[in-house]
């Protein structure tokens, strides 16, 4: 269980980071759609915070019918993507800080649009880690095309805690 809230940590922590070096680009470098999965910084990053939504809020209450992700389009600064990472943040906080070793194995049954299938918690908590992982990438070369370097964080920078803006 320590492996995981430690990824977490990290992950909440290098977050902060990226907003802090998204907010020193010009918002039309922000938004600029940049050939990613998505787009843009701003898409890819909010898409993160979306999926994070999607798994913790609905997916593992089996609500998908109610899921409602963040108006990435309507997102109109650094300081409304603060917004949503600090919001989104708090909950997976919560969310892994509540959980237990036994709660690992559990399986859920996710009811997706056209689809139905049983995934264990251990699994979603590795894909949320795998997806912000693969997403940051994108971010990074999005920052390489602008000719600026991401702020790539050494584990080793990091104090192991949860940190708050």
């Amino acid at each position: 269980m320590h492996h995981v809230t430690d990824f977490y940590r990290y992950n909440s922590y290098v977050r902060k980071k990226y907003l802090e070096a998204i907010e020193k680009l010009p918002w039309e470098e922000v938004v600029k759609d940049r050939g990613a999965s998505l787009g843009s910084i701003r898409n890819v990053f909010l898409h993160v915070l979306n999926a994070y939504r999607y798994w913790f809020l609905y997916a593992v209450k089996d609500d998908l019918k109610g899921y409602r992700g963040i108006d990435i389009e309507g997102c109109k600064s650094v300081d409304e993507m603060r917004r949503h990472e600090m919001e989104v943040d708090s909950m997976v906080k919560l969310f892994v800080e509540s959980l237990h070793e036994e709660d690992l194995s559990k399986v859920h049954t996710i009811h997706a649009e056209s689809v139905t299938y049983n995934v264990t918690l251990e699994a979603i908590l590795m894909h949320m880690i795998e997806e912000e992982l693969q997403h940051r990438g994108e971010i990074n070369c999005m920052f390489w095309q602008q000719d600026v370097d991401p702020p790539i964080i050494e584990y080793g920078q990091w104090s192991g805690q949860w940190v708050e803006l």
